[in-house]
């Protein structure tokens, strides 16, 4: 009988841990799925994300490399997209362009203004966005932000190039 207690503990036990071992590898691929990771292309994005529509500019300088050289993605609490454009020559970031839902945290670029010179209300074909000139964390070179709503998203395009071109790109990616 206490070999029958045993077995009968042995299978409990060793049911218990296989349970536990399942769930303990369903945990980082929930977590995964909803974390922030870099992507290919923007249509991998898109499909995986379940986006409707990524604004993209129809505007794009000749200095400026495609496709984007980084596409960051994360789906908590809702889609968000930060693409990264790097200049034809130099290699470094000199444009990013981002995407979110309006109740979805945004992605930061690693351009962003470290230092805010400037904040102004500026007019995009009709629309009010704000403008943020500053200066770039890691080169200290003048930066510019420029956030707006379209519809259900937050856009923001965040360039190291002047504020007239910035300006220009951004209306570009609007109808």
């Amino acid at each position: 009988m206490s070999r029958l207690k045993m077995l009968l503990l042995f299978l409990i036990n060793l049911s218990i841990l296989v349970l536990a071992l399942r769930l303990l590898s369903w945990v980082p691929l929930a977590i995964e799925e909803n974390s922030v990771r870099r992507w290919t292309s923007k249509e991998a994005v898109m499909e995986e994300m379940k986006l409707r529509k990524l604004f993209m500019p129809s505007y794009f300088p000749q200095y400026l490399r495609w496709p984007p050289s980084e596409i960051l993605a994360g789906k908590t609490p809702s889609p968000s997209v930060l693409m990264h454009f790097s200049h034809n020559e130099t290699k470094e970031i000199v444009l990013a362009i981002s995407q979110r839902a309006l109740e979805g945290r945004e992605l930061k670029s690693r351009i962003e203004p470290s230092v805010i010179k400037k904040e102004e209300i500026v007019m995009l074909k009709g629309r009010q966005a704000k403008l943020l000139q500053g200066l770039c964390p890691d080169s200290r070179k003048p930066c510019s932000k420029l956030t707006w709503q379209e519809g259900q998203y937050i856009l923001t395009v965040t360039s190291r190039d002047s504020i007239a071109e910035t300006i220009k790109i951004a209306e570009s990616m609007l109808q």
